[in-house]
């Protein structure tokens, strides 16, 4: 919740390196010297084993999961992956050039690989952690250096050092025992949570707004069920303000059936109350059955149409990442542009914004990025299949409005 309520100020540091990168570009300064520090509550201790460890969760938003293991054919080279929200988004390779937990220092350089995605593309990167014992705490200093190969490392590198700051001092204060109770209480998901019911209240009133919100925690159980059996497991489930909600993985779906079948399950799941208020409805005539049983029919068919980021546009992302990643990309911004447009058709800030983010988000990383292991031809063949069934169903419980 917090995190929400300084989007603004993320959104001017955005600005700020943005403008500064133009001013450095212009002046022909290409060799970046990043640093930021940051005072942790906790034990030094902490602070060295969490930021050097080899498997590696920031709860976010949004959870971040970094792991390392060593290449099979080269001792000295790590692989390094790096997945947001269960999506796998970055992997590099490094060779480490210090470690020393007396001096609290790791330091590393990013090196040409064909596993590094995106390329390391001559940018010459250096990075790394000095964790220091003073008396106020410990202080962390994030360090990197690297030749900017376009203006959009001159923004994305700043911006990423900064956060993995934060979210190394949030994830050692939270592990440690002694973070801010005030803050955990801000950043609760049943804070987070009662907001978003407040607001769905707020515009719909209180009666449809409960409705809106039972939909759509079914509708994340869905994807729950699906989560645990695939074995990606639950960070969390969320009501979010004025938008739905959003089920957590706690680690990366790696294939595209995971993705896919995660994605449909919440739809698929809400099948059983969307034909059980039908049924007795039929049974009974109470009215008030039938608009709960449209209410569930008409959010998640909505959920399933083919526009990213919504559960239709993922499924839609996974068949067609499954042939060409490049094609699945090009594909979710026609779907963050079919949201963009929608919003300003029906002149709604509530839907445009959001869309808005996902294409900050999409244009702040590369266009390359990492291929999910892709679906067998029986799942894409069931995939579609289910998807289409599932909506169909729906549209059949909507037809008579």
């Amino acid at each position: 919740m917090l995190a929400l309520l300084t989007l603004p100020i993320e959104l001017m540091r955005i600005a700020f390196h943005a403008l500064e990168g133009a001013v450095d570009a212009l002046r022909a300064r290409n060799r970046l010297h990043l640093n930021f520090k940051v005072l942790i509550n906790a034990p030094r201790e902490v602070v060295w084993q969490l930021s050097t460890a080899d498997h590696m969760v920031l709860d976010g938003p949004p959870v971040i999961e970094i792991s390392r293991e060593p290449l099979p054919d080269s001792a000295d080279l790590w692989l390094t992956r790096v997945a947001f929200g269960g999506q796998p988004r970055a992997q590099n390779v490094s060779r480490e050039l210090e470690r020393d937990e007396a001096k609290g220092i790791i330091r590393s350089r990013m090196m040409a690989h064909t596993l590094s995605v995106p390329p390391e593309g001559g940018r010459d990167a250096e990075s790394g952690f000095l964790v220091e014992a003073t008396a106020g705490g410990t202080m962390l200093t994030v360090f990197g250096e690297l030749t900017a190969r376009s203006f959009r490392d001159r923004i994305v590198y700043p911006i990423g050092l900064r956060r993995m700051a934060n979210l190394i001092k949030q994830q050692c204060e939270k592990e440690a025992g002694i973070h801010s109770r005030l803050a955990a209480l801000g950043n609760h998901g049943l804070v987070l949570s009662m907001m978003a019911l407040l607001s769905f209240c707020y515009l719909f009133g209180w009666e449809l707004g409960l409705l809106l919100a039972i939909v759509i925690v079914v509708h994340e159980a869905g994807h729950v069920a699906a989560m645990l059996m695939v074995g990606v497991g639950v960070r969390g489930v969320y009501l979010i303000p004025f938008f739905g909600g959003a089920a957590v993985p706690k680690t990366a779906y790696r294939t595209e059936g995971r993705l896919g079948f995660v994605a449909l399950m919440g739809p698929a799941l809400s099948l059983i109350p969307t034909l059980g208020l039908l049924a007795i409805y039929s049974a009974t005539g109470d009215i008030h059955l039938r608009q709960a049983a449209e209410a569930f029919a008409v959010i998640n068919a909505a959920n399933l149409l083919p526009i990213y980021p919504l559960d239709g546009g993922l499924i839609l992302n996974a068949l067609i990442g499954s042939v060409s990643r490049k094609s699945a990309l090009i594909a979710g911004w026609i779907g963050i542009l079919a949201g963009l447009g929608l919003a300003t058709y029906l002149q709604s800030f509530l839907i445009g914004i959001p869309f808005l983010l996902f294409a900050l988000q999409r244009s702040l990383t590369n266009s390359q990025t990492i291929e999910l292991e892709r679906l067998s031809f029986a799942g894409g063949i069931a995939l579609p299949l289910a998807s289409i069934a599932t909506f169909a169903v729906y549209v059949f419980v909507i037809a008579p409005l």
